[in-house]
């Protein structure tokens, strides 16, 4: 199949994967003038007579016509390029999502925090909710079936199972088909599936699983079960909340009936969980002052937004020079550029420190970095501490978060956020970067806000000159 031409203009480049029901290749479009590359699958039915093509035809075309509407109405389903019949094979042309998908995230041995978890849960069940909406089921949801795609970090659904469906069809001489072979995944497939009867509930039960392969680091074919109940045994293997444990247990029930029988019901009840949680959220305190031995630390942040109004910054393309931004209150220093703003706390409502950027207007405010420092109650880890923040944060306006993970820090293990969200004065979409770090029961933040068109104009500035520079006095 390398290096052949199908319908006169995809060009089969390589393969990507294969299966029971077919192969899958990367392809280039050679009727565009940059030859765009496109995903192409191949589809096989299992027999050949000519009863079988006639239905196996019929369906393919359902089912493609299916395809076409979820992702020319969704943005985060692949769009259907072309489908097409050739030497009495069936191809489908998708479009082709650059990124990785999300078993590099969820792994065997790799445990994701509960924050993480949700996130990844919030953001599937809105794209499950549209599929469903549209009386469609997706069959085979797992991380290998996810994209995060490259250019915006959004989570993409690829491989319905619907279209497989038509490969395991065996047509009699009256025309009536049948399944022979169930579509799924073990681990992620439900009872029901398994029998060839799916319901939309069958996808929430493979979301489900996936959610405990992320909270565990155990593929979800390796737990036992409760031999009467027949639901899978996994409460005592992850660290979560009670709220997340009842939440994903009623996902994952072993007769349909009993979960949640849809992707909106899910995302109803995710978000009353949220809620819930929003009243745990850790109040921000401040610390008094300290005693002044300094060591440099590298800094984390916390995100807390104040963007006011709208307006841009013009970037400064002189040479930037730091110099150095202290407080003996608080005995810390940050280094900042020396054409920024500073505006110190004028009540105690407000973070320790705010910088801003050369503006275009005296009033515009839209670019911030401001530093704080909170006090925690005793033995918060930084886990615990990500996991509450990570909730508030998803609970913006339109939050997306694009990247949230563990990071080192010289002597410090901190946690980076990046993420956006609609304003709150709803006129624009901002962009945040998140850095927070532990030590002696205090959180020392750092916080980036733009609008998401000027994020880039100053962010190298607080990665590579503010967040290296902050020294803490001991």
């Amino acid at each position: 199949m390398i290096g052949r031409t199908l319908a006169g203009r995809y060009y089969i480049v390589k393969k990507l994967g294969n299966g029971a029901f077919g192969q899958t290749y990367l392809a280039e479009d050679t009727q565009t003038p940059d030859k765009k590359r496109c995903v192409v699958k191949q589809l096989k039915p299992i027999q050949e007579d000519e009863f079988t093509l006639r239905e196996a035809k019929r369906l393919f075309k359902r089912e493609a016509e299916v395809l076409s509407k979820l992702g020319d109405e969704n943005s985060q389903i692949p769009r259907l390029l072309a489908y097409f019949e050739e030497d009495r094979e069936f191809y489908l042309v998708q479009e082709f999502i650059e990124g990785n998908d999300l078993s590099t995230e969820i792994a065997v041995g790799k445990i994701l925090e509960e924050a993480e978890v949700i996130q990844i849960l919030d953001e599937l069940l809105d794209i499950l909710s549209f599929v469903h909406q549209q009386k469609t089921i997706h069959r085979d949801i797992k991380p290998s079936n996810i994209m995060r795609r490259k250019k915006d970090g959004k989570l993409v659904l690829i491989d319905f199972g619907a279209v497989k469906e038509l490969s395991t069809q065996i047509v009699n001489a009256q025309g009536l088909t049948s399944l022979t072979i169930a579509i799924g995944t073990p681990g992620y497939m439900p009872s029901e599936q398994s029998q060839s009867r799916p319901k939309f509930a069958s996808d929430i039960y493979a979301l489900g699983m996936m959610a405990i392969f992320a909270l565990t680091g155990i593929n979800p074919d390796n737990f036992p079960k409760n031999h009467e109940t027949e639901s899978i045994i996994w409460r005592d293997k992850a660290q979560v909340s009670n709220e997340l444990r009842n939440f994903i247990d009623t996902m994952v029930k072993y007769h349909f009936r009993e979960r949640y029988t849809s992707a909106i019901e899910v995302k109803q009840a995710l978000k009353q969980l949220l809620s819930k949680k929003k009243s745990d959220i850790l109040d921000s305190t401040f610390i008094t002052p300290k005693s002044k031995k300094t060591k440099i630390i590298a800094i984390p942040v916390i995100l807390i937004i104040a963007l006011a109004g709208g307006g841009y910054y013009w970037l400064n393309k002189s040479q930037p020079v730091p110099i150095v931004y202290e407080n003996s209150e608080y005995a810390i220093q940050l280094k900042y550029i020396d054409n920024w703003r500073v505006v110190p706390r004028k009540t105690l409502f407000e973070p320790l420190a705010k910088f801003y950027p050369p503006e275009k207007k005296v009033k515009d405010t839209s670019v911030e970095v401001h530093f704080d420092i909170v006090n925690l109650p005793p033995g918060t880890s930084l886990e615990q501490f990500t996991n509450k923040t990570i909730s508030k944060i998803i609970e913006f306006p339109e939050a997306k978060i694009i990247d949230s993970r563990r990071i080192e820090l010289k002597d410090k293990i901190a946690h980076r956020v990046v993420y956006t969200r609609k304003d709150s004065s709803g006129d624009f979409i901002s962009k945040h970067l998140q850095i927070w770090f532990l030590e002696a029961n205090k959180a020392y933040l750092l916080v980036y806000s733009a609008p998401e068109a000027r994020y880039d104009d100053f962010v190298t500035t607080v990665e590579d000159t503010m967040i290296p520079s902050l020294v803490v006095e001991d």
